[in-house]
């Protein structure tokens, strides 16, 4: 899926538009990983240009500590989602 943002130009000043995708996209993913909507794996998934490290590292550079699983069951479910993406 693609979407489409109309940004005025006087945002490019200090970076381009693939610096501002990427930043837009880390933020949106670190705000959801916050939030217990993403997962770290998802989070990196959709930054799409960074490893679970690099992620992770973002996150703590915003003081937000990394995400702990409730249950075995909710491990569980997410290796199995990762499992499905290695193939």
């Amino acid at each position: 899926m693609q979407l489409t943002l109309d940004i005025p130009e006087k945002y490019f000043i200090y970076q381009s538009p693939v610096e501002l995708v990427r930043l837009l996209k880390l933020n949106t993913a670190i705000d959801l990983y916050r939030r217990g909507r993403f997962s770290v794996g998802a989070a990196v998934e959709f930054v799409g240009s960074m490893d679970r490290y690099e992620f992770l590292y973002e996150c703590r550079k915003r003081g937000i500590e990394p995400q702990t699983y409730e249950s075995k069951e909710e491990l569980q479910s997410e290796i199995d989602m990762l499992a499905k993406k290695a193939f």
